[in-house]
């Protein structure tokens, strides 16, 4: 389960910009479609990157690819956090979804190097089920949070959870 976490943040940054529209509308006084393209700037690169993903993980290694990619994403998420135009917002959903890309392969090339192949499908269902928890968690609970910090706040605390991830991948990944 704990080759996962990083996974779960995958699925918390494709679901949390729908949480916080309202209020990047009104921050950067952008219109529905320009916002909508801000949250797929993730779909895009996250598309883009699958196969360079599967070389990274074969070339670097799953530990290093999939702490580099928390450290990229926990950096988008800061910068997100921290933007001041559109541009930066845009630059800052980019790097997460650059970071978040290089993961889920990773995660499954340790399934079956760890695993029996027999255990690949719990073992890739439950990698799975953990990244579908950060979609929850990007509904009510980050909700809440934005409520009680702010979206740019939560965003940077999204980032430093991006770097506990990776430094849990660098220590527990061999």
């Amino acid at each position: 389960v704990v080759v996962s976490v990083p996974y779960l943040l995958v699925y918390f940054h494709r679901v949390a910009p729908a949480v916080v529209v309202d209020r990047l509308m009104a921050e950067f006084k952008g219109t529905a479609a320009v916002l909508g393209n801000l949250s797929a700037i993730y779909f895009y690169i996250y598309t883009l990157m699958q196969i360079p993903s599967g070389i990274l993980a074969d070339s670097l290694g799953p530990r290093r690819t999939i702490t580099m990619g928390c450290v990229v994403s926990a950096a988008g998420s800061v910068f997100f956090g921290l933007a001041d135009s559109l541009v930066t917002a845009y630059l800052g959903r980019f790097l997460v979804g650059l970071g978040v890309s290089i993961i889920f392969i990773p995660i499954l090339k340790i399934c079956t190097e760890w695993f029996d192949p027999k255990r690949f499908a719990v073992m890739s269902g439950t990698t799975l089920l953990v990244g579908n928890s950060g979609a929850l968690l990007a509904a009510t609970p980050l909700a809440v949070m934005v409520d009680r910090i702010g979206w740019r706040a939560a965003f940077i605390i999204i980032g430093a959870f991006g770097l506990l991830a990776a430094v849990l991948s660098f220590v527990v990944l061999r």
